[in-house]
């Protein structure tokens, strides 16, 4: 089938701001031991308070990770139309409500709290070829223990390559869950394929309610309808339901550590039939099952290995994950039709390699992925491939 219409679902939206520490004896970090992850910091009570550095802010959450490195990646060449479709919480009472507000380059901003309209800036600011989408829903009103937007903060300490991240956890209520749920059928009408990633939102589930955090996304791969593929980044418990739903995932990815956790469960699931593709992925490369599942927990050995690429320096490995799902979603989408399942699939892992190195291998990280780079090189590892096979 030809993946023409792309969403992708933030259900977890951020605005991410990075700081940057010196080390100092008044105005910074006194000691960072990076074997026992310690970081001294002086008691600036008394002397002076911590001023650090703004590097930068941005549009955060997994799945908005995704569509960024997404949005780099497409050429202009390129005709897949992708969409990033953001729930954000309606304005409390009073001016926030009357706000009007016009479009930015045919994408609408909706009237949410000051952190939901940030975070709507933030994505427009940070967006060229996926186009933002906002879904305003009213259960997701902020009160009480509902988090329904968040900041994140990560301090890092410029002499030490070490960081600090305060990220706090988005929470919903059980009507919250129930009506997002209940939009997604509507938003993913034309869709040809659903990305997923991160974990979902939690709540304290209900008495006798069916629907929870842990098949929140089984819950919506069921609600986008059966010619609509999947594709989803998540951790082992949520992933595992995801496995056992009705519809499978298209593709599923996940890193060492998840696949681990799934270990009580390969046996039995590798019994049913799967029609997607597994990839599984840590710093040496990626492993991937085409069309199966992996037997048992150190089954590694049944997938087909494609090796991470050689950088010289590994800035950071934050977002690793994310760009290689974006990487291998982008050469599946705009590969040409005529090649077969198993080619496709063999050029996407190749190509996600490349880019998850170049996003480790960049001070910016994913920001700094540059397509005609990515492109350039991966000609030249499909040449090398090619004369070897020859």
């Amino acid at each position: 089938m030809a993946i023409q219409r792309i969403t992708v679902f933030e259900f977890a939206p951020t605005a991410d701001e990075i700081w940057c520490i010196p080390r100092h004896d008044k105005d910074g970090y006194a000691r960072y031991d990076a074997d026992d992850g310690l970081v001294s910091i002086l008691d600036t009570a008394h002397d002076t308070k911590l001023r650090p550095e703004i590097i930068t802010n941005y549009a955060g959450g997994k799945a908005t990770n995704v569509a960024r490195v997404l949005d780099r990646l497409l050429m202009d060449k390129d005709d897949p139309y992708v969409e990033l479709i953001t729930f954000l919480p309606p304005p409390p009472d009073g001016p926030l409500r009357e706000l009007e507000f016009g479009n930015a380059g045919g994408v609408f901003l909706r009237p949410s709290t000051a952190a939901g309209i940030y975070i709507q800036c933030l994505q427009i600011a940070g967006l060229r070829r996926v186009r933002p989408h906002f879904e305003v829903v009213d259960e997701l009103a902020e009160s009480g223990k509902m988090q329904t937007t968040r900041s994140c903060i990560e301090i890092t300490l410029k002499e030490d390559s070490g960081s600090l991240n305060f990220s706090p956890r988005i929470v919903w209520s059980q009507r919250a869950a129930d009506a997002v749920l209940s939009r997604v059928a509507e938003v993913t009408r034309d869709a040809d394929l659903v990305v997923m990633a991160g974990s979902p939102p939690i709540w304290n589930v209900q008495p006798g309610a069916h629907l929870t955090s842990q098949n929140f996304y089984a819950g919506v791969m069921d609600a986008v309808g059966p010619d609509c593929h999947v594709s989803i980044d998540t951790r082992g418990r949520y992933l595992h339901d995801c496995l056992m739903s009705q519809n499978s995932p298209r593709f599923a990815f996940m890193n060492r550590d998840e696949f681990g956790d799934l270990a009580g469960s390969w046996s039995r699931l590798s019994e049913r039939f799967f029609p997607g593709t597994l990839l599984v992925h840590d710093k040496q490369g990626c492993w991937v099952w085409d069309e199966k599942l992996p037997t048992y927990a150190e089954s590694l050995s049944e997938a087909e290995f494609y090796p991470s690429m050689r950088v010289p320096k590994v800035y950071s490995t934050i977002g690793a994950g994310d760009a290689m799902h974006a990487g291998f979603l982008k050469e599946w989408i705009c590969a040409k039709s005529e090649m077969s399942r198993g080619e496709r699939v063999r050029r996407a892992a190749v190509y996600s390699q490349i880019v998850a190195g170049f996003a480790v291998s960049n001070e910016r990280a994913t920001h700094g992925i540059n397509a005609q780079e990515i492109e350039s090189e991966y000609g030249k590892i499909l040449t090398e491939i090619w004369h070897d096979s020859h």
